[in-house]
Parts: structure tokens; C-alpha cells; sequence
């Protein structure tokens, strides 16, 4: 009976040499595919840091919002907040080339983007610190707009990983709706 309980317990032992090894391998195996995966994405890839210094200086911006689309070719994206308002910018995330650069400003069909903000009693900066007092976080997009016959900043606020549109009213200064992004 020892000599069959003996011969289970090295069967067993066995198999567990056998799994352990199998799955010491599989770990080994994908672990390096992942970082060969991983370095061959980014090989190449102008850093972060410098894409962001190189584009706020050829903005003459701010970068306020940053990120990374895998997608071949990869892109940088990035929203910078420039004297004239916000841009959004798609840029080659190997050549450091901006692939598309697009103003967050919607024109008035009736009024031009200058005579809208000439016409608004409130500035861009006096709507954003407006709207930080009403949800605390950072102005990742800002845009003066038409609504409703009248002038409205349209402004994203990110908090953490949430996201909240506030609307200002561009004559009164008056906070005319705030909303949590899902």
C-alpha cells in the first residue's frame, strides 16, 4: 500500500514538474512578445515631451490636453490653447509632422469669429475662471458659440477621468449649464 501511495505522490509531483514548467514558458513567451511589441510600436516615436515642446512653440500655445492613438501611423493628439483660442492637432507620432490642425472656434453663420468676440462682454479667460468656479479641474477645450440667437463659451472641464461641459453666458457671464460627460 506504501509503494502505490509512494508511486501516486511522484505521479503527482510529476505532473506538477510538467505544469510549472508549461506555464513558467507560456508567462516567458507572451511576456516577450508583449515588450517586442510594445518597443517596436514606440521605436522611433519622437517622445511625448518633445512632441509637446515642439508644437507649443510652433503654436506659441499651451498643450492642455495630450493623447496617444495607436493606430498605424501613430499619432499624437493634442489640444493647445493659443492667444486665439483652442486648436486641436493630429501630429505624426514618428516625424513629429502635424498631419491635421483644426480651430476650436465655430463661426457665427451671421457674424464672423472677430465680430463675435468683439461683441462678447465677457473674454475667453473670464469665462474659464467662471467656469473652474462652478467644477474644479482643468480647461481641456474652449469655444465661443452661437446658441440660441445668442453668445455662449462652450468649455470641457477635466477632473481626473471625469469630464464636464460648462456653457457661460459671453454677455452676462451668467453659468447657463453645467454636465458630467459619461
Amino acid at each position: 500500500m506504501k509503494k502505490q501511495l509512494s508511486t501516486i505522490k511522484e505521479g503527482i509531483i510529476q505532473k506538477k514538474k510538467i505544469i510549472m514548467t508549461v506555464s513558467a514558458a507560456t508567462v516567458l513567451l507572451f511576456g516577450g512578445a508583449a515588450g517586442t511589441a510594445v518597443y517596436a510600436v514606440n521605436k522611433g516615436a519622437l517622445p511625448e515631451d518633445e512632441a509637446v515642446k515642439m508644437i507649443s512653440d510652433e503654436l506659441g500655445g499651451e498643450v492642455t490636453h495630450f493623447e496617444k492613438d495607436w493606430d498605424q501611423p501613430m499619432t499624437y493628439e493634442m489640444t493647445v490653447k493659443t492667444k486665439d483660442g483652442y486648436q486641436d492637432v493630429d501630429v505624426d507620432a514618428e516625424k513629429g509632422e502635424i498631419l491635421s490642425q483644426e480651430t476650436d472656434d465655430d463661426e457665427d453663420e451671421d457674424m464672423s469669429t472677430q465680430q463675435a468676440v468683439e461683441k462678447a462682454k465677457v473674454s475667453m479667460d473670464e469665462a474659464e475662471k467662471i467656469a473652474l468656479k462652478k467644477v474644479a479641474g482643468q480647461v481641456t477645450d474652449a469655444e465661443l458659440d452661437s446658441e440660441n440667437g445668442g453668445l455662449v463659451y462652450e468649455l470641457e472641464i477635466k477632473q481626473g477621468k471625469k469630464e464636464s461641459d460648462v456653457v457661460v453666458d459671453a454677455m452676462t457671464g451668467d453659468v447657463l449649464k453645467t454636465e458630467l460627460d459619461d
